[in-house]
């Protein structure tokens, strides 16, 4: 099933797992198929809901497309063809949160090449 978005995007389901993208569900296959470990989606709590004059505000979150750990490091790794005003603002939060941890990286990767010339280069290191 694949439905578009408001960004253009098709949404699809395969095998029971639902990609944005897909290039998405591209770098999905590729992750599995050069057996990578890696979380799919996994969601990111950027400031933590609290209340304000008695009213509930939910936190800030961000849904990351995949964290792949390799070496001792975690790739945050977003798939986007065009990033928007308020992605760009949660990524840098998001590098905010882990400025003080070294063994981090956060990534928007916007094509198939990229996405392979990453994960290649990765697999390549020891």
């Amino acid at each position: 099933m694949i439905r578009r978005t408001k960004y253009g995007n098709k949404k699809l389901e395969i095998n029971g797992v639902k990609f944005d993208s897909k290039l998405e569900s591209f770098c999905y296959d590729l992750l599995n198929k050069l057996k990578f470990e890696f979380e799919f989606q996994k969601k990111i709590i950027l400031i933590d809901g609290f209340r304000y004059n008695k009213k509930a505000i939910r936190p800030i979150t961000l849904t990351v497309d995949f964290v792949v750990k390799h070496n001792d490091i975690d790739y945050y790794i977003d798939i986007k063809g065009f990033a928007t005003d308020v992605s760009k603002i949660k990524y840098k939060m998001l590098r905010y949160q882990l400025k003080d941890n070294p063994k981090t990286d956060v990534l928007w990767l916007h094509s198939q090449r990229a996405i392979l010339q990453f994960l290649n280069n990765l697999k390549e290191e020891k």
